[in-house]
This record gives C-alpha cells, sequence and structure tokens, in this order.
C-alpha cells in the first residue's frame, strides 16, 4: 500500500460547516468518479473548537489548514494511473474547477508518507 497525506486549507470566505459540505457532497464524489484508483479516501478534519479553547502563550501557532487527507494507493500502478490521470487536461481542469469553489489553492502540500502503527 502506498499513501500520501494531503494539507488543504478552506476559502477564507467559508465557515467550516461550508467547507464540509462541499468537500463530502461535491468534490469527493468528483475525486472518485475521475480518479478511480485512489483507494481509501480519508479526511480529518480539524476540530477548530478543540484548537483554540485553552490555548496559551507559547502554545504552539494555530494550524493553517482544515483537512489532513489520506490517498491510499493498492500498489505502485494505482498510483501512477492516478498521475497519469491528473495530467488529464479534462480531469485537471474538472478538479480545479471545483477545487476554486472551496479551497485555497496557495495552501496546498501533499506528502508522501510511510504508516507504522503500534
Amino acid at each position: 500500500m502506498l499513501k500520501a497525506v494531503v494539507l488543504l486549507r478552506r476559502k477564507n470566505d467559508l465557515t467550516v460547516d461550508q467547507f464540509i459540505d462541499h468537500y463530502e457532497n461535491r468534490h469527493v464524489p468528483l475525486v472518485r468518479e475521475v480518479l478511480p484508483t485512489i483507494g481509501r479516501y480519508v479526511r480529518n478534519y480539524l476540530d477548530h473548537t478543540s484548537v483554540s479553547a485553552g490555548r496559551q502563550e507559547g502554545d504552539a501557532p494555530t494550524p493553517y489548514f482544515d483537512v489532513i487527507t489520506e490517498l491510499w494507493f493498492e500498489d505502485d500502478a494505482a498510483y501512477q494511473a492516478f498521475v497519469a490521470a491528473l495530467s488529464d487536461p479534462e480531469v485537471s481542469r474538472r478538479l480545479q474547477e471545483d477545487e476554486e469553489r472551496f479551497l485555497d489553492r496557495s495552501i496546498v502540500q501533499t506528502y508522501p508518507v510511510r504508516e507504522y502503527v503500534a
């Protein structure tokens, strides 16, 4: 299994609830349609209420992202098919058009990771 995590931030004019609603009900179905080689597709939304509650001077800064997305691929072939699909102009256009509706596209960070579970 291959895994990547993506840190994403919502557009400033959206509430957290609006952001989650768009991501879950519009973007996820689109991603599933145009990028079918993603296996598990997990969204971990930051709990902003807990993050800001009880903050004290010297604490770590408030995170600049709203969701940590996990993209899982069965194998390297599935990942390579994902990369190829992203370079398709029509797929790219559809994803970018939707992302512009709810994401701050200046803050998109993707990292390949190795997961260890105890």
